[in-house]
C-alpha cells in the first residue's frame, strides 16, 4: 500500500483516463448548474416585469375603459 511523506497509508493518484473523466464529469456539473441558475434568475426577473406590466395594464383599463361604455344617443 502506498504511503504519503508522514508514512501514513495512501490512495494512488488516478490515472490520466480517470482523471479526464472526472474533470468532464465535474465541468459539465458545474456549467449546468451555472446555467440552471441564470435561467433561473432570467425567469424570476422576467416573472415579476411581467406581473408589473398586467398591473399597469389593469390601472390603465380601469382609467381609460370606463369613456368607452358611453352609448350615443
Amino acid at each position: 500500500m502506498p504511503q504519503d511523506g508522514t508514512g501514513h497509508p495512501t490512495t494512488e493518484p488516478t490515472g490520466g483516463a480517470e482523471a479526464w473523466a472526472e474533470a468532464l464529469l465535474l465541468g459539465g456539473a458545474a456549467a449546468a448548474a451555472l446555467t440552471g441558475l441564470a435561467y433561473g434568475t432570467a425567469a424570476l426577473a422576467r416573472r415579476r416585469l411581467d406581473r408589473q406590466r398586467c398591473e399597469q395594464w389593469g390601472a390603465e383599463w380601469d382609467a381609460a375603459g370606463p369613456r368607452w361604455n358611453h352609448k350615443t344617443g
